[in-house]
This record gives structure tokens, sequence and C-alpha cells, in this order.
């Protein structure tokens, strides 16, 4: 699909079958015959990549899915917030400047990182990045708009390599207001406005001041420029259950964002306790958690979601790439939960996967683990070839217990140098281990 001057229409990045994967996992709701156009003007290849990235639709189940954003401040995200969603295993996108280490210094600025050292937390700890602008200011003429939209985004790009730019998040500026744009308040702003096309020309996706909760249709177009909820303030922080019982009512999603600097210890509190209450949800399944793009690609009314682990059914004969009869793991059956069972002299459980079209996608690794006896436990995605470039860790400690424990770890699969995955269980303690089969999912 080449990049045309007309409206794509709601349909043809899934139907147009440039990738197979997207069309097959299309949602019910998008596989209509919608012929509706957009109010702007999409690039289609770049919108065709995002679709494929995540292998089609993000199905929910009917759960209500959700997404959080951090504006920028980072030496008080890492120091303050990153460690909360570590911690509930909550992945976080981040709209990022390109100028950011030289225009934010300070407490509340963001010099105390690096491009590599971002790029690394990013890849570990499922931090997506957003274009943000250049230098967060007014854009008074086209060349300083181009400077501020396009200019960022490559600059970005070349400073990340390791991570896909698809998105950008107007920031908040006054004068002109990116002549008129002002944060993109209609889908229309985007085809109206310089600074909208702009965007749209240089990233699959934009969020914006759309008001409402997020549409959870399975395509990404019907997303664009979709406004957040704030929670840097403790009392909407609190209320974040009550926007998401709002959103749930209507079949829709919702994504908060909050500013790191304005999140003084009150606030912070609140927050964690609203991450906390969130990440039961999950664990109970009654929430869904994505990156700020996957929030985009989410659809309520399937159950569709792309595993890159699930090549066909796992842990059964031959074990379908995993290395469980090599490694003196035994299959077992309790009550219709298959699960694999750790000998005492049981290696690392591992499978290797390629990452093909998928690379630069945000992942879910999602296992249920269980102990009898109490143990630790390393779960890893690492590059196999080259573990010193890509190694996302995190320790679980499982206490006894006959119910299985549900581990999150979020990560970004390198868009470029890893051409395989390898997702690896290891014990780190003596004990009983029970773990169900794996999944990769799309985020």
């Amino acid at each position: 699909m080449s990049i045309g001057s007309k409206p794509l229409s709601r349909r043809s990045f899934l139907s147009a079958g440039v990738f197979g994967a997207a069309a097959t996992l299309a949602p019910a709701s998008a596989a209509s015959s919608v012929t509706e156009s957009y109010p702007f003007t999409p690039n289609a290849e770049l919108v065709d990549a995002f679709v494929a990235r995540r292998g089609g639709a993000i199905g929910t189940g009917g759960k209500v899915a959700i997404a959080f954003r951090c504006d920028h401040h980072l030496n008080q995200f890492e120091s303050r917030l990153l460690p909360l969603h570590q911690k509930y295993g909550i992945p976080v996108t981040i709209a990022a400047l390109s100028q950011i280490f030289k225009v934010e210094t300070g407490t509340n600025g963001s010099n105390n990182l690096s491009f590599p050292r971002l790029q690394a937390l990013a890849l570990t700890n499922g931090l997506e990045i957003a274009n943000h602008g250049a230098t967060h200011s007014d854009a008074a003429t086209s060349q300083r708009l181009r400077e501020e939209i396009v200019g960022a985004r490559n600059a970005l790009s070349a400073a990340l390599p390791k991570l896909p730019l698809e998105l950008f998040i107007p920031p908040g500026v006054g004068g002109t207001q990116y002549l008129g744009f002002a944060g993109g308040k209609t889908q229309h702003s985007f085809q109206t406005y310089l600074a909208g096309r702009l965007i749209t020309q240089q990233h699959a996706m934009s969020t914006g001041y759309v008001p409402g909760y997020w549409p959870m249709t399975g395509n990404p177009l019907d997303s664009m420029g979709n406004v957040h909820v704030g929670i840097e303030n403790a009392d909407y922080a609190r209320r974040g259950p009550d926007f998401i019982a709002a959103a749930r009512k209507q079949g829709r999603g919702v994504c908060f964002m909050y500013h790191p600097s304005l999140v003084d210890d009150t606030d912070l509190q609140a927050i964690e306790g609203f991450f906390a209450w969130c990440a039961r949800e999950r664990d109970a399944g009654r929430l869904e958690i994505l990156t700020t793009t996957g929030l985009m690609m989410s659809s309520f009314s399937t159950s569709s979601r792309h595993d890159l682990l699930s090549v066909s059914s796992s842990f059964k004969a031959g074990w379908n790439g995993w290395n469980g009869l090599a490694a003196n793991w035994a299959r077992r059956t309790d009550s219709g939960v298959t699960y694999a069972r750790r000998g005492s002299e049981s290696l690392a459980l591992f499978k290797d996967v390629p990452t093909g079209i998928y690379a630069g996608s945000a992942r879910q690794l999602r296992v249920a683990m269980r102990s009898n006896t109490g143990l630790r436990v390393k779960v890893e995605v690492l590059d196999p070839a080259n573990p010193g470039s890509f190694n996302a860790e995190t320790y679980i400690t499982l206490y006894p217990a006959t119910g299985f424990q549900q581990v999150h770890q979020y990560i970004i699969l390198p868009l470029t140098g890893t051409p395989r995955v390898r997702i690896r269980i290891t014990p780190v303690s003596g004990g009983e281990l029970h773990v169900q089969e794996p999944q990769l999912l799309a985020a």
C-alpha cells in the first residue's frame, strides 16, 4: 500500500492484504464493511507496519484496557515513579523531547539520564517512547513546526535506534499553539492545520485532546487524537477506579497521564495505591494494562491477541520449541490445567522465538507459577546470541500456595540487532515449582 493523498478508509489498512497476520486478527467490529474515510490523511505505510508489529488487534475479551503516560521530567521519573512501575509490573509511555537533556536540567529536569540509558530502560521495562517535539516550545512558522515535529522525530530515531518512533504526543504550548493546531482538539485538526499534517506524515498515530474515553474498536485510526486523564494530583489518582468503572460501562478504555515534577509525596502515595489496585484487577482477570499504542490497538469485542510464543499448542509432545524434556521438566495436568513441573535435576526452562515483523513491539510476558514449598525464581527475556545487548530480568519470590500466581513482565522487543529472543525461567533456590505455559503478548 502506498502513501496517497486521499484519506485512508476505515478498513483499508487491514483489507489491503499487506500483512496477513493483521488481517487475520482483525476484530469483528473492524471487519464490517465500513467505507467512511477519516477527517485526516494517515500515512498508510506507517499504519500498516504499526498494525503488523502488534499482530493485529489486541483483544481484551470484554475487559477494559488502560494505559499510563509520563511527560518528560525524567530525573524524577527514574528516582520516584519508575520503581513503582517496576514493583507493580505496569508499563508506561514516555513523551520525550529530542533536546530533553539540554532543555530540562536540575532537580525537575532530565539531565541525569542519556539517550543510551533511556533506551536500555525502555527495552527492559516496557517503556514506550513517543515524540513530544524538540523543545516543548511554540512554533510560529512552518519552518519551526518542521523543526519541532519532523526534526525531533529524526533526532529521536537516531538517538534511540532500537526503538520505533511511531507515536506523537502534542506538547501543551502557548503563543500561536503550533499555528492554531492547539494540540489536536478534533480529528479534523490533523488535516486542517500544518502541524497536524506533519504529525500524520511522520507518525503512525498521535494522541491529542479529542474528548471522551478511548474507543477500543481494534482499529487504531479510531483513537487518533484521544485525550488523557491526569493523575498527578492525589484526588484524581484516588478516583482512578471510578474513571475505569465509567469506561467499563461504555465498553471503552482510559489513558492516564502524569508529570513527575508535579508529583509530591502525597500524590505519589495516591498513585501507588492506584497502581496496586490496577495490578490486583489485572491479576484477577478484570482489567488489561497496555502501552498507549497498545490501547490504540485494543478491542473490547474480541479475545484474539498475538502471542509470540504460541506457534502451536505448547507443553505437548516435543514441547514445541521448549527445552522441557532436555532440561528434565515433567508435564502434568491437574483439574484440566497443564503445567511444567521442576525435578531435582532440572535445568532452566526456556524457548527461543524469532522477532520477525514484531520487532519493536511492546510485549507482556505473562506466566502463572506456583510452589507448595516456596522458592525464588528468575524470569528473563533476552537475546540468546548477545545477552549483553538485551536482557530483561525480574526475580519473583513464590510463597507456599496451592493456587497459581500471575507474573507480568513488560518489555520492548529491540527493533534492530536481536533477530531472536529467549524466554527463560530459572529457579534460584530449592523447592517445588509448577509453571503454566508462558505467553509473550502484544501490549
